[in-house]
C-alpha cells in the first residue's frame, strides 16, 4: 500500500479528535477533500471505518488497536499494530543508515546528486518536529449547517492551516465513538513517525475540544463537512473483505 494512503487518512483521522458528547449511535460523517475522492467516515462503538482514500479504505478495530488498509485494486489489506510500527520503524533506519553508509564513499559532487534523488524517493526520513498547537482566532463560522470555531497553527514548512472546530454536542457522537477515535488517531501519528514522513505530523489536538469539520491551508480549502447523519450503519462494513490477501506492513514504506 503506498504511503499516500497512509498521510491522507492521518489527515482525515485527525480531523475527527472531539471530546465526549451525548450517547446517539452510529455516526457517519461525509467530507469534501481537496484532489480525492469525497471521503465518508462511519463510526460505531470501538469500530471506523474510512472510505475515500487514493488507493483503498481503512478499518479500525479498537478491541485490537490495530489498524487494516484494505486495497481493493489488488484485493489485499495491509495489518497496522503498535508491534508492526515498531518494527516497520526500526527497518526505516536501518535502511537511512546504510544509504548513508554508502553515500559517504561518493565524491562531492555525486553525493549530493544522489542525496537530492534519496530524498525525492524516500521522502523526509528524519524525527517529525513538535506538533503545533492550535489557537483560537475569535473568528466563527457555519459549515453544514454546523456552528464552529476557528483555530490556526503554522506547519515547519511555513504554511498556515485553519480549523473550523464544531463541538461535539453539536454532531451527537458518543463516548465510545470519541474513544475509538482517539486510540486510532494516536496510533495512525506513531505510523506516520515510523514511516519518517515528519511532513505528515499532524497538531496537537489535546488542547482542542471540538471536530475540525473545515480545514484550509494559507486559505485554500482542504476538508470540509458536508454531511452529517445518525442512521443504523450496517456492521458489515466493518468485516475483511472475503479472499483478500495479507500484505507485509514494509509495502507502506
Amino acid at each position: 500500500m503506498a504511503c499516500s494512503l497512509s498521510r491522507s487518512i492521518l489527515g482525515i483521522a485527525g480531523g475527527l479528535l472531539l471530546a465526549a458528547g451525548p450517547a446517539m449511535a452510529d455516526t457517519t460523517l461525509v467530507f469534501d477533500v481537496a484532489g480525492q475522492p469525497q471521503s465518508t467516515v462511519r463510526l460505531v462503538d470501538g469500530l471506523v471505518r474510512m472510505d475515500g482514500g487514493p488507493t483503498g479504505w481503512v478499518l479500525y478495530r479498537a478491541a485490537e488497536d490495530t489498524a487494516y488498509m484494505v486495497n481493493p485494486a489488488d484485493k489485499t489489506y495491509t495489518r497496522i499494530d503498535r508491534d508492526g510500527i515498531a518494527a516497520l520503524g526500526g527497518q526505516m533506519s536501518a535502511a537511512k543508515a546504510q544509504m548513508e553508509k554508502e553515500l559517504a564513499k561518493m565524491p562531492p559532487e555525486q553525493r549530493a546528486m544522489a542525496e537530492q534523488m534519496m530524498a525525492r524517493m524516500m521522502g523526509k526520513m528524519a524525527e517529525p518536529p513538535k506538533p503545533p498547537t492550535p489557537k483560537a482566532t475569535g473568528e466563527s463560522r457555519t459549515v453544514a449547517k454546523v456552528d464552529c470555531d476557528d483555530y490556526t497553527y503554522t506547519r515547519d514548512n511555513g504554511e498556515t492551516d485553519t480549523l473550523c472546530v464544531a463541538a461535539a454536542k453539536a454532531l451527537e457522537m458518543s463516548k465510545a465513538e470519541y474513544a475509538t477515535v482517539r486510540k486510532m488517531y494516536d496510533m495512525l501519528s506513531e505510523l506516520s513517525r515510523a514511516t519518517g514522513f515528519a511532513a505528515a505530523a499532524t497538531p496537537n489536538m489535546d488542547a482542542v475540544e471540538g471536530l475540525p469539520i473545515l480545514v484550509t491551508t494559507d486559505g485554500a480549502q482542504q476538508q470540509r463537512l458536508t454531511t452529517v447523519s445518525h442512521d443504523k450503519i450496517d456492521r458489515a462494513l466493518y468485516s475483511l473483505p472475503a479472499g483478500y490477501a495479507e500484505r507485509d506492513p514494509s509495502s507502506l514504506k
